[in-house]
């Protein structure tokens, strides 16, 4: 089963992707209140049961440490998702509620918790969101020697390699979002590997801070969806209005940011690199700069440090309500709303 993330704790605060693709399922179903140890317990105990189908499922984890699912999906059928207390989601869909399985005492606990919770995230993304903006101070840096007409031939160049004139006007296709990976509790993760491992190519884009990577990336998206192709990308999980990948299953090609906190070296036969900063920019930036962009790198990564920090605060107060939770839980309850979930599943997947 591959894993993905729907939502990120990113300098732009909480941001979820699950919206604006929420049309492109069938069915969803929210498995809200509770603890995101019990929202998970739920989405286990109906895999054990889907043995069938199991192996079609896509994970969805958590944000705040990458491990806990909280979310699973059958190609485009069906979704069931574990909604955030912090950020309930708008889609339209069922909702089955864990509340109901607990008892009602010690509510004015868990209410003190969850505003602990959400004074913690606010900090955390204050963090990241100062990060962003010492980041761009560096980009602003290497602009300086940036050859942009060098930068359009690099993004015509791939295409060439990608595309060959591939590509079929089709009504049905399919333009989406994931995150692969994001700032946890434990540090940056990533599932770039197990993601693009189904695919035959690679093109790995290496280069500093503002080399046109994310700009390249967004190109072939365009030619993507012009040409009538499926196209998946993926939002920087610190800037999501940047990219780190895009993947056409139908071209069985991934274009990615090779660069950290997710380095991604060429392993495999299919892997191509093309190094931005080579090809478009005056190396000599790094040089004239040389103190200023020593002095922001050290800036930036503090303030990484502090948002980590400050997500393993957070992943400390969930595991409290965790706990809170499940001492309050009625299993019987539990089980009988993971009963109707797998009914549903059932249904569906037939």
């Amino acid at each position: 089963m591959s894993n993905y993330l729907w939502r990120a704790h990113t300098s732009r605060g909480y941001v979820s992707l699950i919206e604006k693709a929420a049309d492109q399922f069938e069915d969803i179903h929210l498995i809200s209140g509770g603890s995101k140890k019990m929202r998970e317990d739920v989405l286990n105990l109906l895999l054990n049961k889907q043995v069938q189908n199991r192996a079609h499922f896509v994970r969805y984890l958590h944000p705040t440490d990458g491990k806990t699912l909280e979310g699973i999906s059958d190609g485009h059928r069906i979704l069931i998702l574990g909604d955030d207390p912090l950020h309930p989601l708008k889609a339209g869909a069922r909702t089955f509620d864990l509340n109901s399985c607990l008892t009602s005492e010690k509510n004015d606990e868990l209410r003190q918790l969850m505003e602990q919770l959400r004074n913690q995230e606010t900090k955390v993304h204050r963090s990241f969101g100062e990060g962003k903006a010492i980041h761009v101070q560096k980009e602003d840096y290497y602009l300086k020697g940036m050859d942009f007409s060098k930068a359009d031939k690099a993004a015509e160049d791939v295409i060439t390699i990608m595309f060959d004139g591939k590509g079929h006007r089709k009504p049905d296709s399919i333009s989406d979002e994931r995150f692969f990976g994001g700032a946890t509790a434990y540090g940056p993760v990533n599932f770039i590997h197990s993601i693009t491992q189904p695919l035959s190519n690679r093109i790995i884009i290496k280069g500093r801070s503002g080399s046109g990577k994310s700009t390249l990336m967004r190109k072939v998206v365009k030619h993507a969806e012009d040409s009538g192709l499926d196209v998946r990308s993926f939002p920087c999980g610190l800037d999501p209005d940047s990219l780190d990948m895009v993947v056409i299953p139908e071209l069985s090609y991934a274009i990615l940011d090779g660069t950290a906190p997710h380095v991604i070296n060429p392993t495999r036969e299919g892997d191509h690199v093309i190094d931005m900063f080579e090809r478009c920019m005056d190396p000599a930036v790094e040089k004239e700069y040389e103190t200023e962009l020593q002095e922001l790198s050290a800036l930036y990564t503090g303030k990484m440090k502090s948002g980590t920090e400050g997500l393993k605060v957070m992943l400390k107060l969930e595991n409290k309500l965790d706990q809170l939770c499940l001492s309050r839980l009625n299993e019987r309850s539990m089980m009988g709303l993971v009963n109707e979930l797998n009914e549903r599943i059932t249904t569906r997947c037939e």
